[in-house]
């Protein structure tokens, strides 16, 4: 089968031939039809970081993914052939008790695998084997946004994350809420994109924040009511306006220090970004800093990865955005292009692109005739 490989610590990548998948028992055979693209993947591409399965030189790139099962071994339930899957990416140690939970985003020995990234092959390649455990099932209706799954499912956990420290300082009995909540989103890209969407179904008041001029996410984020601030000069462009949640999707260590100051009362900061730890150091005033979180009660609060709970909440969220705003989703998917390009899209970031996605093989559905 045809699949794009690294060969960690180098960099390149490069698209070859590969031994195709065995279908053992308790497993299914899926074939990929689309697999997007992010920084995690550019930067695994860059020799920044990832890790060959044991026994093999090569990693298969690819987390964001979507296929379709083509075979059902023996001893698998719960799928059948045509199903349209995402799958998850981490895989548990299996020794610590949230691994045993299946919760390995919380795993406590560092000895997990995350396919496509470390340790495991990943989806951008004709077609993977997996046991059903970690497919999720997405209805036909979504086949044109379903390769915007594992994604949304980094926003389910960090809003959920978010929520939960906020949820401390509640409820105030017989004093409702005087006006929605309010939330910043740092970042327009994919991640920041679909956490304006969930806030704004959960009822928030959504900013979100970039350092540049108008695009194409400005004109999704109006039609969603939420507002978009290009902050090129600073977080002072908000006119000191504060958020009870921010959600940070950038990486950028200086904005993630600036949002600290971006927060009300009792607020949270959720950071998913992963900034590069090669980095210059950045100065901060860290007695004012760490004063403001203790007087005024806020947290700072770090997200990663998430487990099938969260991709199943953005099946639910896929469905919700749909009702509310028929047509908005597929708009963030800035391109289809065929895999063997796929060195247009893992090498550089195309410019104003929200999410890039490789069509890996066409499904008779239009979607992968987009372009």
């Amino acid at each position: 089968m045809r699949a794009v490989v690294v060969r960690p610590p180098a960099a390149g990548a490069r698209l070859r031939e590969a031994p195709t998948p065995p279908l053992v028992p308790g497993s299914v055979r899926v074939r990929v039809l689309e697999v997007g693209v992010c920084g995690t993947d550019r930067d695994i591409v860059a020799g920044k970081y990832g890790e060959a399965p044991p026994g093999s030189p090569d990693l298969i790139l690819g987390h964001e993914n979507l296929g379709r099962v083509t075979e059902v071994g023996p001893g698998a339930s719960g799928l059948a052939i045509g199903d349209l899957v995402v799958a998850t990416v981490r895989r548990g140690c299996g020794r610590c008790r949230f691994c045993r939970a299946n919760r390995s985003d919380f795993c406590e020995t560092g000895d997990y695998t995350e396919r496509g990234i470390r340790r495991a092959d990943g989806y951008l390649a004709d077609e993977y084997v997996e046991v059903p455990d970690y497919l999720v099932p997405v209805a036909p209706s979504l086949r044109p946004v379903a390769v915007l799954l594992e994604p949304l499912s980094i926003v389910e956990k960090a809003v959920r994350m978010g929520l939960a420290v906020l949820d401390r300082k509640e409820p105030t009995p017989g004093f409702p809420r005087t006006g929605p909540p309010s939330a910043l989103v740092a970042g327009t890209g994919a991640v920041g994109m679909l956490a304006s969407l969930v806030l704004r179904v959960r009822g928030f008041d959504v900013v979100a924040i970039d350092r540049h001029d108008a695009d194409a996410s400005e004109g999704l984020l109006r039609a969603i009511g939420a507002r978009h601030v290009n902050v090129a000069a600073g977080v002072r462009a908000l006119g000191g306006a504060s958020a009870d949640l921010v959600i940070e999707a950038t990486g950028s260590v200086p904005l993630d220090f600036d949002l600290v100051n971006v927060l009300g009362p009792n607020g949270v900061l959720v950071l998913t970004g992963i900034p590069n730890a090669d980095a210059p150091p950045t100065r901060v005033p860290g007695g004012a800093l760490f004063r403001g979180l203790v007087l005024h009660n806020q947290a700072v609060v770090g997200s990663v990865n998430a487990n099938r709970t969260y991709f199943e909440a953005g099946v639910r969220d896929l469905r919700a955005f749909e009702e509310r705003w028929p047509g908005l989703t597929a708009r963030l998917i800035s391109s289809r292009i065929p895999m063997e390009r796929w060195a247009e899209l893992l090498v550089e970031r195309p410019a104003g692109a929200i999410k890039n996605v490789l069509t890996v093989a066409p499904d008779g559905t239009g979607a992968e005739r987009a372009r």
